[in-house]
C-alpha cells in the first residue's frame, strides 16, 4: 500500500511539473472567438519574424530558427542569437543581422536554411526592411567611444544581396560622457526606421544631444530617391520608433512615459492620441488593429490587453497574431483584418507628387489639388 501510494504521489509531481512547463499568455477577457495556443519557446527579449507562408523565425538557447505555425519540426539557420530578422515580401527568403564587436554580419537564408548571400556593415543593425524582394534597407548604429563623450554615427545601407551594401549617413552626434553612460539598449535603440505602404520614403528615429540641454529623439522622413528630409517630431529617450499607418500620409510616434500620437504628415498635426508610450508597435495589413505596447485596439477601442513584456506583430492576412511573452512564442487567431490597401492605378502619378512635396516644390495644399483632379474620373 505504501509502494502505492509512493507511486501516486511520484505520478501526481509529474503531471504538476509537465503542466508547469506549459507557458500561459495572461490576458484580459478576449473577444468572442478568439483563441490562444502555444508555439515555441523563446529566448525572452529576442526578436521575431513572420511571413505569409506561415513560419515564424525566432531565436532559442541561442540559435536561429525559422519554425511552421503549424507546430512542425523547425529549421535551425545559425548558431548565433540573430538582433533583427525580417522575410521578403514573398517570404521564401529571411534577412538576418548578428552583432560582432563593433560589427554586424547581415545574412540571407532560404526557409531551408541555405546561405545565399553576406554582408559585414559598421556598427550594430536596428532594423531591417524589404523595400521589394530585390532590395533591403538596413539601419545602423556605430559608437565610437572617446574621453571627452562618445560619437554615434547611424547609417541607412541599402543592399541587394550582390553587390555591397551602399550606405548614407542619416546621423552623426557627439554625445557627452552622460549620455553615452546610458545603457546599450537604449543608444541602439535611438536608432529606428520604418517603410512607406508605397516604398518611396522611410521613417526613422536619431537621438540629439544639444548642449545644456536633455537629449532627445528626433523623427525625420527622408524621401529615398532624392534624400530630401524633413523633421516630424521631437521625444524623449525609449519612445521606440516610428510606424506608418496603412494610409502612408500619417505616422504612429510614441514618446516614452507620454502618449502616442498619430500625426499627419503634410501638415505634422495630430489626429489621434492614445494614452500609452508606444515603446512597442504593430499594424494590422489593413490597419484595423494596432497593438500597443501591451494593449490590443480595434478602430480606435481598446479590446484586449497582455503581459508588460508583451510584442507582437501580425499575421500577413490579418487572420492573426503572434505574442512574444515570458519567453514563449503564442498564436492569437480569431482576428477579422483584411489585407493592406491596394496601391492606387496611378500609382506613378501619385510617387511624383509625393516627391515634390518632400522636395518643398509644391504645398500640402497644392499637392491635395493635384491628387484629386488626377484621381477624378
Amino acid at each position: 500500500m505504501t509502494d502505492l501510494r509512493t507511486g501516486a504521489a511520484l505520478l501526481a509531481l509529474l503531471l504538476g511539473a509537465l503542466t508547469g512547463c506549459t507557458a500561459t499568455l495572461q490576458t484580459s477577457v478576449l473577444p468572442e472567438g478568439y483563441a490562444v495556443r502555444n508555439l515555441a519557446k523563446v529566448d525572452a527579449g529576442t526578436p521575431f519574424a513572420l511571413n505569409g507562408t506561415g513560419s515564424v523565425a525566432a531565436v532559442t538557447e541561442g540559435i536561429t530558427r525559422v519554425t511552421p505555425l503549424s507546430g512542425a519540426l523547425g529549421q535551425s539557420l545559425a548558431p548565433a542569437p540573430a538582433t533583427s530578422l525580417n522575410f521578403s515580401p514573398g517570404g521564401e527568403r529571411l534577412a538576418a543581422a548578428f552583432a560582432a564587436s563593433n560589427q554586424s554580419v547581415l545574412n540571407l537564408f532560404d526557409l531551408r536554411g541555405k546561405l545565399l548571400a553576406e554582408a559585414i556593415i559598421p556598427g550594430r543593425v536596428t532594423s531591417i526592411v524589404w523595400r521589394s524582394e530585390k532590395e533591403l534597407l538596413v539601419t545602423a548604429l556605430l559608437v565610437r567611444r572617446y574621453s571627452f563623450g562618445s560619437e554615434l554615427i547611424g547609417s541607412l545601407y541599402r543592399w541587394d544581396g550582390a553587390a555591397p551594401p551602399v550606405a548614407t549617413i542619416l546621423s552623426d552626434e557627439t554625445v557627452r560622457p552622460m549620455v553615452a553612460k546610458l545603457p546599450d539598449e537604449v543608444l541602439i535603440g535611438s536608432l529606428c526606421m520604418a517603410l512607406s505602404p508605397y516604398g518611396d520614403e522611410i521613417a526613422y528615429s536619431a537621438l540629439k544631444d544639444p548642449p545644456l540641454f536633455t537629449p532627445y529623439l528626433r523623427t525625420v522622413v527622408m524621401h529615398l530617391a532624392s534624400g530630401a528630409t524633413r523633421q516630424v517630431a521631437e521625444t524623449g529617450l525609449s519612445s521606440g520608433g516610428p510606424l506608418y499607418a496603412a494610409d502612408g500620409e500619417s505616422l504612429l510616434v510614441g514618446d516614452a512615459g507620454s502618449l502616442t500620437r498619430r500625426m499627419s504628415l503634410p501638415d505634422g498635426k495630430e489626429i489621434y492620441a492614445w494614452p500609452a508610450p508606444g515603446d512597442h508597435k504593430a499594424l494590422s495589413p489593413s490597419g484595423a488593429y494596432l497593438l500597443l505596447d501591451n494593449h490590443l485596439y480595434q478602430e480606435g477601442r481598446d479590446i484586449a490587453s497582455f503581459p508588460k513584456d508583451a510584442t507582437g506583430a501580425f499575421l500577413p492576412d490579418g487572420s492573426g497574431m503572434v505574442i512574444s511573452s515570458g519567453g514563449t512564442l503564442f498564436l492569437v487567431t480569431g482576428l477579422n483584418d483584411g489585407r493592406p490597401p491596394a496601391l492606387p492605378k496611378d500609382l506613378e502619378r501619385l510617387l511624383e507628387l509625393r516627391r515634390l512635396r518632400m522636395k518643398g516644390l509644391i504645398t500640402a495644399q497644392e499637392f491635395k489639388a493635384r491628387r484629386a483632379k488626377a484621381s477624378a474620373p
